[in-house]
């Protein structure tokens, strides 16, 4: 199929939200409630039975994610209806989650919040365990994350393409500060909420990525719709209603082809790639290191990228290049 070129235009689309948040700071709730928001936008005059039943939990969290049905949220004038639930247990592989997310397409759902993905990456039976398990068998932890690797990608693609509105949690590493208190007075300790634990960047998958702290405010680390774009606020159903106004006020349709390109250049494709891998291979710390020049002579026996003629073979070893680099950066926290 062609390639076209177009017009550029902001079409309807699905929300992928991402929340962060450390334990105890109300991912489960607030995702309730921007779930809620967006099904009340949507639906202004339908019932609420109607729009929490268009809501589904994918819960990790031992039936956690069941505590708030029926609950009537006195502080901010909810109340929780009955929404939807899947049970996932241990081992969190990312299949099961990819199987979550088509039982709530084919249920017809439209709102479907994974609590929480953290599971699927650290928790047990999840990516880092098995990549742990691989490294044991192989001895070599860099190769280990040859299947990882596809594995999460294969969650993170089923979630950014499905026809359903996302909103997947996350547990952040936690941090403690001492604050003094005023006038003299006793010091307090707090509680911080610092990057989610799953894979590195993976907040850079999310149309928006919120992160809240223990005091329940969120501040919108990341937001293409630019509505809360560095901004602190609480996690109410309102969030979820403008954010769907923003997606309903998007246009219908594609923009107009302003040109097809017929032909693909493997040439031009095979150097890109390989001035990637020469780029990684030097940020690696280049021939001097030997467990580097081991992982490149398996695809170029002279450890020469620029010999490889296989494409295939070429971005394998970009992707375990690109492996390396991340467990290198995890290892130097």
């Amino acid at each position: 199929m062609a390639l076209e070129l177009r017009k550029a235009q902001r079409s309807q689309a699905y929300l992928k939200l991402g929340l962060a948040a450390p334990s105890g700071g109300g991912k489960t709730l607030g995702s309730l409630f921007i779930a809620y928001g967006l099904m009340k936008k949507k639906y202004p005059k339908e019932d609420d039975a109607f729009r929490w039943s268009k809501i589904a939990i994918v819960d990790t969290e031992n039936k956690s994610g069941q505590l708030y049905a029926n609950m009537e949220i006195s502080k901010v004038n909810v109340k929780v209806g009955e929404y939807n639930t899947i049970i996932l247990q241990a081992p969190f592989e990312a299949e099961k989650y990819v199987q979550a997310i088509d039982l709530c397409e084919q249920s017809g759902m439209e709102v479907c919040i994974i609590d929480s993905s953290t599971h699927l990456w650290s928790g047990e039976g999840g990516l880092l365990e098995q990549q742990n398990s691989a490294a044991k068998r192989s001895g070599n932890s860099y190769t280990a994350w040859r299947d990882i690797t596809p594995m999460h990608n294969r969650f993170v693609e089923r979630m950014l393409q499905s026809n359903l509105h996302i909103i997947a949690t996350m547990r952040s590493k936690q941090e403690y500060v001492q604050e003094p208190g005023q006038s003299g007075g006793k010091s307090t300790v707090r509680k911080l909420g610092l990057e989610p634990e799953q894979r590195k960047g993976m907040e850079y998958e999310f149309t928006c990525f919120y992160e809240i702290n223990a005091e329940h405010e969120a501040f919108g680390a990341k937001d293409r719709t630019s509505i809360y774009d560095q901004k602190t606020f609480p996690i109410l159903p309102e969030v979820g209603e403008t954010l769907m106004g923003w997606l309903m006020s998007s246009e219908t349709g594609e923009g107009a082809v302003v040109a097809k390109l017929e032909k693909a250049d493997p040439d031009a494709a095979s150097k890109s790639v390989k001035a990637d891998i020469i780029a990684l291979a030097k940020e690696l710390g280049g021939s001097k290191d030997e467990t580097l020049m081991a992982v490149i002579r398996k695809y170029a026996p002279d450890g020469n990228p620029n010999s490889i003629t296989d494409v295939v073979k070429l971005e394998e070893l970009k992707v375990e290049l690109n492996d390396m680099l991340a467990q290198k950066s995890e290892a130097a926290k």
